[in-house]
């Protein structure tokens, strides 16, 4: 079994004694740990969908890996890996800590350093021994190598990171309390705002009612009198025949009058007479026997 130390080495670690002095290609310790990082030439992505964080067409089933990510240049994106082996957005890595692209190198599969790395690395997560997820080494040239990048659960974990989210107790009632709180709150915002609505509709109402009202009486006082607009009568032709109406009744009246009177001179002059029983019979009685 390889010397668990060597999985919990610190960022400037670069690998156990054991492996130093079994590789032909390092002198000394102080040598190793002084590498200054190199930058190699960046080569460009075969797919330009491709995003930092996963390839194209496969999110959340194919993340980068941490040596496309360092290595491999994307048109109009800044990638860098994470402390934990997370190939993302540089602005994003910065927060955390990180290895932008422009200033690291990730060391290749043939890389003698990183290699012996990478060996202790799996066999300590095999072995079920802890294994950092910031251990880091410096291989050839000053590339770096990450435990992170390099155990077998690499994919797994960033998938887990970025697609399948698990919420502890605490964050499940926090995340739920959040949720129902903004789905009472956006309740009751209705509630109050159908409420004002409706208020404000209602008033609107009254008010164009009123305003009508106001205009109809308006209209009413300037409108003129309905007997403005039709003709005078003139009476004279009234007058007229009322006068004519008159002198016909009273010229009706004299003829009777007239007609009346010769009648009544005869009868003063010629008396009547009566019939006055006499015997077994009847004479007739002349005016002078009547006045005695």
């Amino acid at each position: 079994m390889s010397n668990p130390s060597v999985s919990s080495e610190t960022d400037t670690d670069v690998g156990s004694k054991k492996s130093m002095s079994s590789s032909s290609s390092s002198s000394t310790d102080d040598d190793v740990s002084t590498k200054i990082p190199t930058i190699a030439p960046k080569r460009k992505a075969l797919n330009d969908e491709d995003t930092c964080t996963w390839y194209a067409n496969a999110i959340c089933s194919r993340p980068r890996s941490c040596f496309d990510c360092l290595n491999v240049v994307i048109p109009g994106q800044d990638c860098a890996v994470s402390p934990r082996g997370e190939c993302m957005n540089f602005y994003m890595a910065s927060s955390i800590g990180g290895y932008p692209m422009d200033n690291f190198t990730y060391c290749s599969a043939d890389d003698t350093i990183c290699s012996v790395c990478r060996t202790n690395w799996i066999n300590d997560y095999t072995a079920d021994i802890h294994v950092s997820s910031t251990a880091k080494c410096v291989g050839q040239s000053g590339c770096i190598c990450l435990a992170s990048c390099e155990l077998p659960n690499h994919q797994d974990a960033i998938v887990d990171i970025w697609c399948n989210p698990v919420l502890n107790d605490y964050l499940f009632q926090v995340v739920a309390g959040l949720l129902f709180g903004t789905i009472a709150l956006f309740v009751v915002a209705t509630i109050l705002t159908k409420r004002q609505l409706a208020r404000r509709l209602r008033q609107d109402v009254e008010l164009r009612e009123a305003r009508s009202a106001a205009r109809a009486a308006l209209r009413e006082t300037r409108r003129p009198s309905a007997s403005a607009h039709l003709p005078r009568l003139s009476l004279s032709g009234w007058a007229g025949m009322r006068e004519k109406l008159v002198s016909s009744e009273q010229s009706r009246l004299e003829s009777g009058a007239r007609s009346t009177q010769p009648a009544l001179a005869r009868s003063s002059t010629v008396p009547s007479t009566t019939d006055v029983e006499q015997g077994d019979g009847y004479r007739q009685m002349s005016p002078r026997e009547n006045l005695s």
